[in-house]
């Protein structure tokens, strides 16, 4: 796997909704794409926004990045934010197929060992983190 984090240091509040909403509809444009495996906006303490793109390999990735949808998808964006996010990729190494739990699964007494979670966490049917 593969995995893209796009930072967006920009986004000022008076358009942060309309960024939140852009994200959604650029996820619905780009469902479709080969090789693709999911989308997520995360959002720091101080208000900053990072994409995580999950892609099925850096193959895929570039390839998206040539389609009719992606620079859609982009040219929107550039209505919104006056930089471009700063992005950084990676190979996955370790994944949760790998190590049996997507947060490792290691330590503990707490709910199936995930008692060191930052938020409140429920187990998902595969045995996957996610926030309650």
């Amino acid at each position: 796997m593969f995995v893209a984090m796009a930072r967006f240091t920009d986004v000022r509040n008076e358009r942060d909704q309309e960024f939140q909403a852009w994200f959604a509809w650029s996820n619905e444009q780009l469902r479709e794409i080969h090789g693709l495996k999911g989308r997520r906006l995360l959002r720091a303490p101080d208000g900053t926004y990072t994409a995580l793109v999950e892609h099925q390999s850096a193959e895929t990735f570039a390839a998206m990045h040539t389609t009719e949808v992606a620079a859609l998808v982009h040219a929107r964006l550039a209505d919104i934010v006056n930089d471009e996010p700063q992005a950084a990729t990676f190979e996955v190494i370790v994944d949760r197929s790998t190590s049996g739990s997507c947060c490792g699964g290691a330590g503990g007494t707490g709910q199936r060992g995930h008692e060191r979670a930052a938020v409140d966490v429920s187990i998902e049917p595969h045995g996957c983190c996610k926030e309650a």
